[in-house]
């Protein structure tokens, strides 16, 4: 009896210890996605439950379904409600076009798109601005971007704006497979907010540091890694349904109706923000100097104030970004499901309120 009272709390402390290496492992993967998982479940808030049922079952036509889907669902959402797990899978397909970067070869020049989750600070659609700070150096000449609905082939899109207008054209068109607008649903969840993220909207160009840019601040380094980095991951250090309760209200609470869903705009309103705020003067002297004493850069502190200030535009842009994307899949629901109480306010908001662009 003793030998098996032993055995059987062993098997349970394994179980356990398991369950949590899981639980941890799910979150750790989780958190390099917050943003785009914050900005799908906001959606799927706001979503009727006939479009999330058309959304899932599309979804299921994926060529990647059960490898990067069902074999990917953590324990802790497979033992929860099947809300909670249909809810993950739409998160997942939030979050898809990132796991593509690691395939084995085949499957990542099959499925993986490096150019579209950014664009050229140059490149510039109508009247619009260019995303480029450009920093003791002349500006580049403007790239006159190409007009919404003129790229019919894929090999054509080569940024963030092409690629969300052939990704929602796709999506859209019920003649297509229903493979490939399955995986035009994952790039329209992922893009909308990369969009949204100000440094996937231009760089920092210098005579000799950076005479190409600086890919959007991945070459500006930071204690906590690179600017691009600690703008990707403002929001990753917030307790996540806090978060989540305060970005739906938002949502449930806005005249969705209204949005702007032009993709220039949404990419000016990025460049706006990364021009007047993302690149301080310290950033901006910090390249001067190291180009004139010919060194390397230090790594840059970020201060309290703009950690606020970052993490509360990024709450903001991928709220946003949510509530674009719920007119975007079309299936806004006549009353918000799961109406939420006691919202957590932010801890510090140092900005204003943003204005919703309109049309």
């Amino acid at each position: 009896m003793a030998n098996n009272s032993r055995a059987t709390a062993t098997r349970l402390i394994l179980s356990a210890v398991i369950g949590l290496l899981i639980t941890l492992s799910a979150t750790a993967h989780a958190w390099d996605a917050t943003g785009h998982r914050l900005g799908a479940y906001v959606a799927w808030a706001s979503l009727s439950f006939e479009r999330r049922a058309e959304l899932l079952t599309l979804l299921e036509s994926h060529p990647r379904y059960q490898e990067d889907f069902v074999d990917e669902m953590p324990l802790t959402v497979m033992v929860g409600s099947e809300e909670e797990k249909q809810r993950w899978l739409l998160g997942q397909a939030a979050v898809w076009p990132d796991l593509a970067r690691n395939f084995d070869e085949e499957d990542r020049i099959r499925y993986n798109r490096p150019t579209w989750h950014y664009i050229d600070g140059a490149w510039v659609r109508g009247e619009g601005q260019q995303g480029n700070v450009y920093v003791g150096v002349d500006p580049q000449p403007t790239i006159s971007g190409a007009a919404a609905g003129s790229i019919t082939d894929e090999r054509d899109v080569d940024n963030v704006v092409l690629a969300l207008d052939y990704n929602t054209a796709l999506l859209d068109d019920a003649s297509q497979p229903q493979a490939a607008r399955a995986i035009a649903l994952c790039w329209v969840l992922h893009l909308t907010g990369d969009i949204h993220q100000p440094l996937h909207s231009g760089a920092l160009v210098s005579t000799t540091l950076f005479p190409k840019g600086d890919r959007g601040g991945n070459g500006i380094p930071t204690r906590g890694g690179n600017l691009h980095s600690d703008w990707d991951g403002a929001l990753r250090n917030q307790p996540f349904e806090d978060t989540l309760r305060r970005m739906v209200v938002t949502a449930q609470q806005a005249e969705l109706r209204s949005l702007n869903l032009n993709f220039a705009t949404w990419l000016q309103e990025s460049r706006r923000l990364l021009l007047d705020f993302v690149y301080p003067d310290e950033v901006k002297a910090t390249v001067l100097r190291s180009e004139r004493l010919q060194t390397r850069m230090e790594g840059i502190v970020i201060d309290s104030d703009y950690l606020s200030r970052m993490q509360a535009i990024s709450e903001d842009r991928v709220t946003l970004a949510a509530m674009r994307l719920i007119m975007l899949l079309g299936g806004l629901a006549q009353e918000p499901l799961g109406p939420l109480t006691e919202v957590p306010e932010r801890e510090a908001d140092p900005l204003p309120n943003l204005p919703l662009p309109v049309n």
